[in-house]
This record gives structure tokens, sequence and C-alpha cells, in this order.
């Protein structure tokens, strides 16, 4: 559907075309972008219980974007979309719950709306589940189900369960310690892209731990991490260069 016909949708009163008429001005996707038109289309999907768009509402109010931010009025508004089935909306609450300043934080309920999220598929909701339980952040720590939590995620191609995986095994945090099965976690997982993983890589290649002792290798593994942004690996390079690691 071109624009014209989206927009003659939405000013029919159509919820779907409604919402992506908000996105379109949210973004500035072809329209000039507007946060409080992008807002007012959301509303009016709203207004009709669609639960994306009071989704949308409640990231807005929490951000100020387009409008006031109001933390209580966001969860307000989170809460009614997860109620009507949105799992993006039980993310959110259980990371306002376990993470936001503002908000009391409150562990169970954190774990109460990531499982909710986690059932309707959302993968980060679960690797947030897993940590929790590995941490034992606001629950004893369980770490069976840590790693079952884990492996569902890193299934999935989510490269941090991966890396927490390699770490518990090398760690022997939970299970048995197996550097070599680290080493196959830590390489899979870099292999997806975690640069935290890359770092471990490099590192058990300068130890000898579950990799052969080579530094060549090891600066292949950090060169790439660091790129990615690691701050660690671009400290251990400085001191390969420098004679300091050998």
């Amino acid at each position: 559907m071109g624009f014209q016909d989206v927009l003659k949708a939405a000013q029919d009163g159509d919820p779907d075309a409604q919402v992506a008429m908000g996105y379109l001005f949210f973004k500035g996707d072809g329209v000039v972008q507007d946060r409080r038109e992008a807002a007012r289309w959301f509303g009016l999907a709203a207004d009709q219980n669609n639960a994306e768009a009071i989704c949308n509402l409640g990231h807005m109010r929490a951000h100020g974007l387009g409008m006031r931010a109001d933390l209580d009025k966001a969860m307000e508004l989170y809460h009614r979309a997860a109620d009507l089935g949105d799992a993006r909306a039980m993310f959110n609450l259980g990371f306002m719950y376990s993470d936001v300043e503002g908000i009391p934080q409150d562990w169970e309920k954190a774990y109460y709306w990531y499982s909710r999220a986690a059932d309707e598929g959302n993968i980060i909701a679960l690797y947030r589940m897993a940590v929790m339980n590995e941490e034992g952040r606001g629950i004893p720590v369980d770490y069976p189900k840590a790693i079952s939590f884990y492996t569902r995620c890193f299934d999935a191609e989510f490269p941090k369960a991966g890396y927490r995986l390699g770490l518990m095994y090398l760690e022997g945090r939970g299970v048995s310690k197996d550097p070599n099965k680290a080493a196959k976690y830590m390489i899979k997982a870099a292999d997806l892209g975690s640069e935290d993983a890359m770092c471990e890589l490099g590192k058990m290649h300068i130890s000898g731990q579950g990799m052969t002792h080579s530094l060549s290798n090891a600066k292949k593994w950090l060169v790439k991490a660091a790129n990615r942004g690691s701050e660690e690996a671009a400290v251990l390079l400085e001191k390969i260069n420098s004679g300091e690691l050998n």
C-alpha cells in the first residue's frame, strides 16, 4: 500500500493503518519526522485497544519522545498492553522493574514479566531470566535452570548466551570445569558477533587454557574484539605489543 492508501485507511479508522502512520511520523520515513503526530496516530489506535500502539505510547512516555516523560504513565500503558498480550510490553515491564532508575527495583516482578515475555518467544527476556538464575538476582541461584535457559537462547543464535555458557564451563560454575567445551561455545559465540567471546578467546590463547598458547592467535581475536569496542581487548593488545605478555 502507498502512503495515500495507508492514510485513507487510517482516517477511516483502521487501527493497523493508524499504527503504520504512527511509525512513519515517529521515524520520519517519507514524511517530516514529528513525534507528536506519531503519538496522535498511536493514540487513535490505542483508543481501539491496539496493544502495539499502547506499548509504543508507553515507550514514548518512558523516554519523553513527543510528549512529557512520565514513568508512572509509561508503566500504566505497558501494563495495559501486556494485559492485551503484547510481548514487547511484558519485556519492557520486566526491564522497568529491574533496571530503570525512578521505578522501585523489584526483582520478583521483573522475573515474572520476563517469564511472561519469554513464554511469548522473547529471547532477550529468556536470556535475562538465565542471568538472574545464574547470579541469584532476586531469586536463589539455580545453575541448571540458567544453563537450560542459556542453551535455549544459544540454540536461537543469541551470542551473549553462548559467551555465558562458555564462562560457566571455563570456570566450573554449575558444571564440571571443561575448558575445551568452553572454547567451543566461545568460538560459536564469537562467530555470531560476541565481542566478549572474542576477547575471552584471546585470553584463552594467552593462558593456553582450552586453546593452544599462541600470541599471534590471541592477537587475531583481540583485534576483532577491540574493533567492536572491547576496552579489555585493547588493553591486552597493548600489553602483547609492548612485550608485557608473552
